[in-house]
């Protein structure tokens, strides 16, 4: 379709050319909004009033392999050039156009044309975004910014300008637009109104022409700008709860308000608690707890900002109300909550959820309207595989019912480990083993069944057998075991995800059985009496068979030191007596005897006793030292008839059945007579050493 301008010569110049003008306007506006349906939207336009003309158009969905376009630019029916070009945008140069004049622009590939543009140089302008965008609040209204410009500067002042504004707050994505036609022609400022209180909102502004209805000719935006309206009096209540550690403690809990709800900046909190004789009030409290006193009853709370306060926050904690009837859980992407409520009027119910992991963090809660018994924890309020208390109250005038609660988990995984097994007793076919619930932070779930395994040397054996055992349970009595026997055990939980990793293992050893009990004994014994034997027999192997083996001191016995007292007792002679004796005494038999060794010496009478009448009386009579003798010429003939048999027999060490000989080996151990009586506390008492004085009783 071609569009020409066209004038009549009877018209005056002037006339035609407003004429020309007016035609070439409603041509174009036609050419822009009425474009064929496989043309390109051709756009030409200017910067400014002294700049070239640019135009551009879009690829042609009818001709994607078109590597080739051809502009023509046509003034009436005279086509006033041609450009090949490979690009969607062509230059024309300012001094080949010329203004008052209407030109047309087409745009062809193969021959065939796909958009075309009359237009007037002078009115495709495109204007500069209005210049000094500025934003305040009003000073009385917290819900009013006023917002100023002024006019682009690329056009003739003379032009007329129409202008948008859109808003929004800070850090949404969407805006709002105030059009033109709410705002006056020519205006430079603009009164916002019904805004947020102490909200931070963005600005932009753009401008045309007045009557254009090209929007392509529409200036640029501004630049974003930003203002804040002032503060007003917080419009909420705050949302309070409470929760308790232990016996007598118990924390109130509070949300801080939103940024909409707090309408300002929150500076300070007041806390009221009634218990049920006086209150008390605790202000300038910061965000968002505070202890209470065990006996509370009551309690209020309110935010203060720079303006005003909010509504006191009403709180009944005592606790003799009704309850909700049940609690169950669903989750699909979210967690469904429901309950049934009591036949009991209330206010509202309260939903608390709680991270059982992290104990000491407080509780997340909501409040939900009475008559509803459902509500949706959406997606990330709970984690996966976190177990999470989940409590319902119901809320009333004079106090509070509840909690009933259940744990619930949003996504379930497999324990990370297992039971660890103790054991209670043992015996030879069975033993009792106890264990304790995994913690809930590694279970990752529900725990539906435990499952022991338990393997009898695994060292030699691998086979394992297996034991599912509820979770109910925390003992079990594992039987038909093997006497004497080593085992491993080890438990491992599951939850709907499948079975977890395994826990600690333990080696369990069975008793031995009775049989094999006596025979132990009976080898103990066996082996008990043949060392018995093995002594008793080996001793005197030993010394016969192995005595040219050892030295000859091992064979020599070590005399009683009694048989020197014994000697000088019955001979009743003075030390010197004992340095006078120039021959060997004679000989006196020792003979060896258990427990004790009992020495025959010969008592020699006036009657002169043989050695076998004196061998007739044991050793304690011949040498007690308060036996009476038969007279005193008697002793002295005794003791010098021993002298002479004591010379004319020397002392024999000679054993029985040994072969071993005399060496002087007790004089290394027994002292001389000499060296007896040199000894100071036997010179004090020499008397009744030598048994001349009795002791004294």
């Amino acid at each position: 379709m071609s569009i020409k301008c066209w004038t009549q010569g009877l018209f005056p110049a002037q006339v035609m050319r407003a004429t020309i003008r007016i035609v070439c306007e409603l041509l174009l506006t036609v050419a822009v909004l009425n474009q064929h349906s496989n043309q390109t939207d051709l756009f030409c336009f200017r910067l400014n009033k002294d700049s070239e003309v640019k135009c551009t158009w879009s690829p042609s969905i009818n001709t994607l392999n078109t590597t080739e376009y051809f502009f023509h630019l046509e003034e009436g029916s005279n086509e006033l050039f041609q450009v090949p070009t490979n690009l969607t945008l062509v230059t024309l140069e300012r001094k080949i156009l010329s203004a008052g004049k209407c030109y047309i622009a087409r745009v062809k590939a193969n021959n065939t044309e796909l958009s075309s543009l009359e237009f007037f140089i002078e009115d495709i302008v495109k204007p500069n975004p209005p210049a000094n965008v500025s934003a305040k609040p009003a000073p009385d209204d917290p819900t009013i910014i006023m917002i100023e410009w002024t006019k682009p500067t690329n056009l003739d002042s003379s032009v007329n300008f129409q202008f948008e504004l859109q808003y929004r707050m800070a850090g949404q994505k969407n805006w709002t637009e105030v059009s033109h036609d709410e705002i006056e022609v020519q205006a430079i400022s603009y009164c916002l109104e019904d805004l947020q209180p102490f909200t931070q909102y963005e600005f932009r502004v753009r401008c045309r022409r007045d009557g254009e209805t090209n929007r392509k000719l529409w200036s640029n935006w501004s630049a974003v700008i930003r203002a804040k309206t002032l503060e007003a009096s917080p419009d909420a209540v705050l949302d309070v709860w409470f929760m308790r550690r232990g016996l007598g403690s118990i924390t109130l809990l509070w949300k801080p308000l939103e940024q909409h709800q707090a309408r300002g900046i929150i500076r300070r909190y007041s806390v009221s608690e009634w218990d049920a004789e006086e209150m008390s009030k605790v202000t300038n409290i910061t965000c968002c707890n505070i202890s209470l006193s065990e006996t509370t009853r009551h309690v209020t709370a309110t935010a203060y900002n720079s303006v005003g306060a909010t509504e006191p926050a009403k709180l009944n904690l005592v606790e003799d109300q009704s309850p909700v009837l049940n609690i169950s859980t669903k989750y699909n992407n979210e967690t469904q909550v429901c309950w049934e409520a009591p036949a009991k009027k209330m206010l509202e119910f309260v939903v608390e959820w709680s991270n059982m992991n992290l104990p000491e963090h407080p509780p997340e809660w909501k409040k939900i309207p009475a008559l509803n018994e459902c509500t949706t924890l959406r997606d990330g309020v709970l984690q996966p595989r976190i177990p999470y208390k989940i409590s319902v109250y119901t809320r009333y005038q004079n106090g509070l019912g509840g909690p009933v609660s259940k744990i619930v988990y949003t996504e379930e995984g497999v324990p990370l480990t297992g039971p660890q097994v103790s054991i209670y007793n043992i015996s030879q076919v069975s033993a009792t083993l106890l264990w304790e619930d995994v913690s809930l932070s590694l279970r990752q779930g529900v725990i539906l069944y435990y499952t022991l395994y338990y393997v009898k040397n695994p060292q030699e054996d691998t086979r394992q057998k297996v034991i599912n055992i509820s979770s109910a349970l925390h003992n079990f009595m594992l039987l038909n075991l093997e006497p004497e026997s080593t085992y491993n055990i080890w438990m491992t939980a599951s939850t709907n995800r499948g079975e977890g990793k395994s826990g600690p293992q333990l080696k369990l050893k069975t008793q031995a059985s009775h049989i094999a009990i006596g025979k132990r004994i009976v080898l103990v014994l066996f082996i008990l009496a043949a060392i018995v034997l093995c002594i008793f027999f080996g001793k005197r192997c030993f010394y016969q068979r192995c005595s040219f083996l050892i030295p000859q001191w091992c064979c020599q016995r070590i005399p009683d030191p009694k048989i020197i007292r014994t000697r000088l007792q019955q001979n009743l002679i003075t030390p010197d007596h004992f340095g006078m004796v120039e021959n060997d005494p004679e000989v006196v038999k020792v003979e060896e005897t258990i427990p004790e060794i009992v020495v025959q010496v010969p008592l020699v009478t006036s009657d002169s006793l043989t050695l076998t009448e004196a061998n007739s009386s044991t050793t304690e009579d011949l040498f007690h030292p308060s036996m009476p003798t038969q007279d005193t010429d008697n002793s002295q003939q005794a003791s010098i008839g021993l002298d002479k048999q004591l010379e004319e027999q020397p002392i024999s060490t000679k054993l029985p059945g040994r072969n071993c000989f005399i060496s002087g080996y007790e004089k290394h151990f027994m002292p001389s007579p000499e060296e007896l009586l040199e000894d100071e506390w036997q010179l004090d008492r020499k008397e009744q050493w030598l048994g001349m004085v009795e002791l004294q009783q």
